[in-house]
């Protein structure tokens, strides 16, 4: 299906790529679709056999795989050898011998079929791994991470992860293999592999701690990630050099600074990097695809997926009750892992790369692979009807957030309990002190990491958007004690208020801010109390230093109460320098502090503050200064020559009143 052709540079390549994502990924975000198949799609639409603007030329394949590359040591990083002996039996019993059996099943019908041996062994290592991207992503938003379940299909994916690294070296080794036997091959590169993982691993333990100790002291948020991504593609080199994959050496990097306390600042940090790098990975595996092939073998590669999903889905079931979890667990594992997966594209790229698998059986493999991928978010939705199906029970209404159902039982008995919305760390601070005091409490957040995290810890933290009401509905907010908002976004958080206040009244919520830019609006929109961050910790330390002074307990107190009791107004604003900005985080026009002092020939001399009438324009005198004294504005009852003024507002608010404060008297010279 030749469109057309046009010869394009990489420059001019990858803008088409990147531009297409950009409406591609915007359309699968509103459908809730993967952004996986969305960059599958667009290297689909640019490939040869669609539009043919981009071919998979060495450039576009080597950004792909240092994307791989970037793949795995995000992976390393979450490499816990402590976490995986707490999970040996799910991980070791069920991801093991699923991935053996499944990868020797797959194998007998390659051999029956009479492929070639290193064609049979990239195929069922391929198809035997399911989608940790998508399966992980799906099982976060749905709030099943921590259930019998998810627990199960976590741990089969790390072994599966795992896996995926060993298969690399398996399939490097079979491209390199000469006038060795492949058996004495593979044996010399997993012993090399082996020793080049330890090495590595003895090397960073010794050195990285101090490496990044010095970088973190410098306090450089660009050199702290170039040094994140210097190691990641040195350890990648030192691999490639060794005849191994680059893949593995950026596991191995992710490994060694996987036990580190840096390593979610790391993660964090090339998250944007290592995504768009992978992104481009995808596209490379979609310029594979030929659709042509596609209509040509529809029917097969249909039958291809659901013969996979069945047979996965049985086979993991099958396992999950032999290793003694429940048959509605053990089900819903086996549909949950059904599909292929992420590196299955990976280690087709790697065999197509060293010519061990044919274009024909490749463009088959990874069709069959998408559509199973395309149908996880479907099966998983369906997992309980058609559980009760088979049990030849009526199955429930389906809902249409489903991913409310495991928070509405969490929080089926609570009564009189907190709501905390966002688990950054003042709301993880929150959650300790009501642990400790035995009070109930359920945390809302919509960092998968942080819910992860929280999970693992035994915590009561959700996946999920705070402003959905049928989250907060979700969360029994009609029987909490109390709210407490402890979102960065301010914007957020008073679209939250609004929506608590719609399902009730006269619940007390506490809402935590970074600055005072929207006090007003929250406490006009319902808030209990408000605590702007930056205000509490100023009135802290001002605490400290009265106390240092020698000043009484009772004076301090009594001035840090008239403070809050006067909602922070004498705090609000501040002088502009160099590092301070007029908007904050959130967009909105900070509160600054200015002052304004009138020349001789100012209209305003002898006039009154009601005269100007600054308050119409958002503007709060907080003092005159005259001769050197200050006074307060009822005390200056007209304004004199050289008065300064020392005005409080927005910065738009501020530049309204100087325009409108150097109005002067008209020349009538």
């Amino acid at each position: 299906m030749l469109f057309f052709h046009i010869e394009l540079g990489l420059f001019e390549q990858l803008l088409i790529i990147l531009s297409l994502s950009v409406v591609v990924i915007s359309l699968c975000h509103k459908l809730k679709i993967p952004e996986t198949l969305a960059y599958l799609f667009v290297g689909l639409v640019l490939s040869p056999s669609v539009l043919n603007v981009v071919s998979n030329d060495h450039n576009i394949e080597l950004l792909a795989e240092i994307g791989v590359v970037f793949l795995l040591f995000s992976l390393g990083l979450e490499f816990s050898l402590s976490q995986i002996k707490s999970m040996s039996r799910l991980v070791f019993g069920l991801g093991g011998l699923q991935v053996l059996i499944g990868t020797c099943l797959i194998a007998s019908i390659g051999v029956f079929l009479k492929l070639p041996a290193a064609a049979t062994l990239v195929i069922a290592a391929s198809l035997s791994l399911s989608s940790t991207a998508i399966v992980s992503k799906e099982l976060a938003r749905r709030n099943e991470t921590r259930t019998n379940f998810g627990k199960a299909v976590i741990g089969t994916l790390v072994f599966q992860d795992i896996a995926a690294v060993t298969f690399i070296i398996i399939i490097t080794t079979l491209a390199a293999n000469n006038n060795h036997t492949i058996g004495m091959s593979l044996f010399f590169s997993l012993i090399k592999g082996a020793l080049f993982i330890l090495t590595m691993i003895f090397l960073g333990k010794k050195i990285l701690p101090h490496l990044f100790h010095e970088v973190a002291a410098i306090r450089s948020e660009e050199l702290f990630v170039l040094t994140a991504i210097v190691i990641a593609l040195l350890a990648a080199m030192f691999s490639s050099l060794l005849g191994l994959s680059m893949a593995l050496g950026g596991f191995v990097a992710g490994t060694m600074l996987g036990e580190s306390h840096y390593r979610h600042q790391i993660e964090t940090d090339i998250r944007p990097f290592r995504d768009i790098l992978l992104g481009l990975f995808f596209v490379s595996v979609g310029l594979m695809i030929r659709l042509d092939h596609f209509f040509e073998n529809w029917i097969v590669i249909i039958l291809g997926a659901l013969s996979l999903i069945i047979f996965k889905a049985i086979l993991i079931n099958f396992l999950g009750q032999m290793i003694g979890l429940d048959k509605k667990s053990s089900f819903k594992a086996g549909l949950a892992l059904a599909q292929g997966g992420e590196f299955c594209f990976a280690l087709i790229a790697l065999a197509g790369q060293h010519h061990l698998l044919e274009e024909s059986l490749s463009v088959m493999v990874l069709s069959i692979t998408i559509l199973s991928m395309a149908a996880t978010p479907f099966l998983l939705r369906y997992s309980n009807v058609l559980y009760d199906l088979l049990q030849g029970r009526k199955p429930k209404k389906i809902e249409n957030n489903p991913d409310i159902l495991p928070v509405e039982e969490a929080t089926s008995d609570l009564d009189h309990h907190v709501l905390i919305c966002g688990y950054g760390r003042v709301g993880q601070i929150i959650s300790r002190f009501l642990a400790e005091d035995g009070m109930p409490y359920v945390v809302l957040d919509d960092d998968p990491l942080h819910v992860r995290e929280g999970n693992n810890a035994g915590e009561p933290v959700f996946f999920g958007d705070c402003a959905r009401k049928d989250i907060l509905k979700a969360c029994a907010v009609k029987r909490a004690k109390m709210v407490v908002i402890c979102l960065s976004d301010a914007i957020t958080a008073n679209k939250v208020l609004c929506l608590i206040r719609e399902l009730h009244k006269t619940l007390p919520v506490l809402v935590r801010t970074q600055d005072d830019s929207m006090m007003e609006t929250l406490y006009e929109n319902g808030a209990t109390h408000i605590i702007p961050e930056i205000l509490e910790s100023s009135l802290l330390i001002v605490d400290q230093m009265f106390t240092m002074l020698g000043k009484s307990r009772e004076m301090i107190n009594q001035r840090i109460q008239l403070v809050r009791q006067k909602k922070y107004r004498r705090l609000h604003g501040m002088f502009i320098g160099k590092t301070e900005r007029l908007y904050n985080a959130e967009g909105l026009p900070a509160n600054v502090r200015h002052t304004f002092t009138l020349d001789s020939d100012s209209i305003w001399i002898n006039k009154s503050l009601s005269d100007i009438n600054l308050e119409s324009i958002g503007i709060e005198i907080d003092k005159i200064i005259r001769n050197d004294r200050q006074l307060d504005p009822e005390e200056a009852s007209t304004l004199k020559e050289h008065d300064s003024l020392l005005m409080t507002g927005s910065a738009p608010a501020i530049a309204q009143a100087l325009e409108k404060l150097n109005t002067r008297k008209k020349n009538d010279k």
